[in-house]
């Protein structure tokens, strides 16, 4: 160990939150503070030379340099690890701060310290005090803590609050399940740190009430999975009572502010109605944003981001009079009117062909380009009605984009 040099070192040693000093490089233990040397002096024993000493799930340096690497890049703050201090093996909650060289590690929570005897101290006040809804999931056990608050949310008493995922989902509305669960399923997987989801759970009185959920990653391993989240339940019953009165007059998508489908409709039947009056031509395209299907492997905040991007690209890219909509989750239909085929496809190759500045900013908003792929159908050639019109316009689209992915593959 480093002797003590300047103030910075001093402070570092006398500060009362037990810590430690690790190479970057070599994960040895560069410097223990006092706090953290009297956890083991308890124990009659002193502070291993690494982090492979130290860590009971640490079997190799490469353990400790795929830990530093997911510090070093954000994926991991704060986790729970098997500390060896003599001859027990004392769990604690980690919280790391990359400094270049070396890795400070701070101790937050110990088995044996009076912060807590299985809980810390923020998360027992925030179940017995908390004027919110809030909730505790262990993934391990599949453990979920449930505050006094949910109880009288749900109109029940403590020990009838859903103590496991199982118990929360029958609770919940048949057809929200699957959505809860996805969105959940999803943050686990992709290690995230935030999610949420509005969904109707059964309260014990039968009535179902529409509710808030955020869940915010509480606790990592040291692989950076995820061991322990903390969240949040709130009522929003009044505001989707609201949102029902003012949906029957919604008319944009709410991700991407296009038309929605029912408002594309009566646009498109005005636009079809005059280009019949005024016999003018009038071409409908439909985009799909997603030839490669790639969208359903990302995280949900990258997925909307990426089909936002996208769906801004292309109405920039449009005239005044074209109508442009979000008709399914990944794809838009385009209505151009007093526009040939030819000028049509003039118009849509600008769009999917971008410049390298406009391909510079799809790729920072998470898009690809190369995703894009549409097809074509005109009036009155393809069809007398929007509804003929959108059905051949869609069938150009597969051709297309079996077309577009052969020709990836090929290039590949």
């Amino acid at each position: 160990m480093s002797a003590v040099n300047n103030p910075f070192e001093l402070a570092f040693i006398n500060m009362p939150t037990p810590a430690f000093i690790i190479e970057s490089k070599t994960g040895k233990l560069n410097a223990v503070n006092h706090s953290f040397a009297m956890l083991f002096e308890n124990f009659n024993a002193a502070p291993g030379d690494s982090w492979v000493e130290l860590s009971e799930e640490a079997k190799s340096v490469e353990d400790w340099l795929n830990l530093c690497q997911q510090i070093q890049n954000g994926d991991i703050d704060r986790c729970e690890s098997l500390l060896n201090i003599g001859t027990k093996q004392i769990n604690t909650q980690l919280e790391f701060h990359y400094m270049g060289e070396y890795v400070l590690a701070c101790v937050y929570d110990t088995d044996h310290m009076d912060l807590a005897d299985a809980e810390n101290t923020l998360l027992k006040f925030a179940l017995t005090e908390s004027s919110a809804g809030l909730w505790i999931w262990e993934t391990d056990s599949d453990l979920i803590s449930c505050s006094a608050s949910i109880a009288l949310l749900l109109g029940c008493s403590r020990e009838q609050t859903p103590k496991s995922t199982r118990e929360w989902h029958q609770m919940v509305h048949p057809d929200d399940v699957e959505r809860l669960n996805n969105t959940v399923t999803e943050h686990v997987i992709h290690h995230q740190n935030y999610y949420e989801c509005e969904y109707r759970i059964r309260k014990a009185d039968g009535e179902y009430i529409w509710v808030k959920e955020r869940g915010r990653t509480y606790t990592k391993r040291p692989d950076s999975s995820i061991k322990k989240i903390i969240g949040f339940v709130e009522d929003i019953s009044p505001q989707k009572a609201l949102e029902a009165h003012l949906r029957t007059q919604a008319t944009f998508d709410e991700l991407t502010g296009l038309l929605n489908r029912g408002a594309a409709k009566t646009h498109f039947r005005k636009q079809l109605g005059l280009a019949k009056r005024q016999y003018t031509p009038l071409t409908m395209a439909k985009i799909h944003l997603d030839a490669h299907n790639r969208l359903a492997d990302l995280p949900m905040e990258i997925r909307n981001l990426r089909i936002q991007t996208l769906a801004r690209h292309i109405y920039k890219k449009i005239r005044e009079a074209d109508v442009l909509a979000r008709v399914e989750p990944d794809k838009l239909l385009l209505l151009l009117p007093n526009t040939s085929v030819k000028d049509a496809m003039q118009l849509l190759n600008h769009i999917i062909h971008p410049t390298d500045k406009e391909k510079a900013l799809l790729l920072e908003g998470k898009a690809d380009p190369l995703d894009y792929c549409f097809g074509i159908a005109a009036f009155p050639e393809d069809g007398e009605d929007i509804e003929e019109l959108a059905q051949s316009a869609n069938d150009a689209l597969e051709a297309s984009r079996l077309e577009h992915i052969k020709a990836s593959g090929q290039a590949q």
